[in-house]
């Protein structure tokens, strides 16, 4: 087998499959597993990708559509992703435009990887080769919110592109979501994502979740996450924000989120930063998040995202969100 891009499909497969003793039949069968990294929200990762509730604003495109029926302002933000064995995201850009009870939203981003060594179908190196690994997605979403904002509803249509190392694919694929807010403090979210492409095209996941706010100052979220191409699995977040009266500029967020990954094994010891081994499991991930609305007259959003994947290298995210 040609090596072109095998670097990519392996640590993808890594990610997305269960423990050797207990291989999800359908495990790495699913197309676009580029999707599955996280691209395009800094505060669902922290969350342990416990986000089908909470999903709002451009973050809503990539996790549940329904959330854009959520957002009050315009809305435009960029992402930054540093992915593990030189995999990154350079590049992620969204907005999201209210009109009235209807919020239109589009978003593109793309993923690269660099530095892996190329083989040929006899394993001999190919030097010199130049390799391209480039995938990227577009979206465009619309919400609607029904019955005084208890009910929003979200549909979505996403375009993926494949190129790794000269072997291309394309695909196209819609989401669908729901909200339900029955009162300020709790919410209920579901998303069907991906509709419309076969398996090896896009893999299919179906997500939902709860939300509840308790105090103003703390919110909690829980998610359940089934993928065409892999096991069960759940997110659990935890967000609190430090009283405003404390601060008197803005808005400050201390996240931490659990989800069920698999045992990745434990970060190299050349690896290990002063934070082991508070971030070596691959379950826990760590947050914080900014606002303020002091700055330039706009609402600003800066919120950063710290994953651990154990012996495969540590994941770090920065995105900046402007309200206007």
């Amino acid at each position: 087998m040609n090596a072109r891009g095998l670097h990519l499909a392996l640590v993808l497969a890594l990610l997305g499959a269960a423990p050797a003793a207990a291989i999800d039949p359908a495990a790495g069968t699913g197309g676009a597993s580029f999707l599955k990294v996280g691209i395009g929200s800094a505060r669902a990762m922290a969350l342990g990708r416990s986000y089908v509730a909470l999903a709002e604003g451009t973050d809503a495109l990539n996790w549940n559509p329904a959330g854009l029926a959520l957002t009050q302002q315009r809305e435009a933000s960029y992402g930054y992703m540093r992915h593990i064995q030189d995999i990154d995201s350079p590049f992620y850009m969204g907005y999201a435009h209210p009109l009235g009870r209807t919020v239109l939203g589009a978003n593109f981003g793309y993923l690269t990887v660099d530095g892996f060594e190329v083989r040929n179908s006899q394993g001999v190196p190919l030097q010199g080769e130049d390799v391209r690994v480039q995938d990227g997605f577009g979206t465009f979403g619309v919400g609607r919110s029904f019955w005084y904002e208890k009910v929003m509803l979200g549909a979505s249509l996403r375009v993926a592109h494949e190129d790794n190392a000269g072997t291309i694919h394309n695909a196209m694929a819609g989401d669908f979501g729901a909200l339900l807010k029955p009162n300020q403090y709790i919410t209920f979210g579901f998303a069907s994502q991906n509709l419309g492409a076969n398996n090896s095209q896009i893999a299919s996941v179906t997500r939902g979740g709860a939300a509840i706010k308790m105090f103003d100052l703390m919110t909690t979220s829980i998610e359940v996450a089934k993928p065409s191409d892999g096991p069960v699995r759940l997110g659990l977040g935890g967000e609190f924000m430090l009283p405003e009266d404390l601060l008197q500029v803005g808005q400050i967020y201390l996240r931490m989120g659990y989800y069920s990954a698999d045992d990745l094994g434990q970060v190299l010891q050349e690896d290990r930063s002063f934070l082991y081994p508070m971030i070596g499991s691959p379950k826990l991930s760590f947050g914080l998040g900014m606002f303020t609305a002091q700055a330039f007259g706009y609402g600003i959003n800066v919120d950063y995202t710290l994953v651990s994947y154990g012996s495969l290298g540590t994941a770090d995210m920065m995105q900046v969100k402007v309200k206007f």
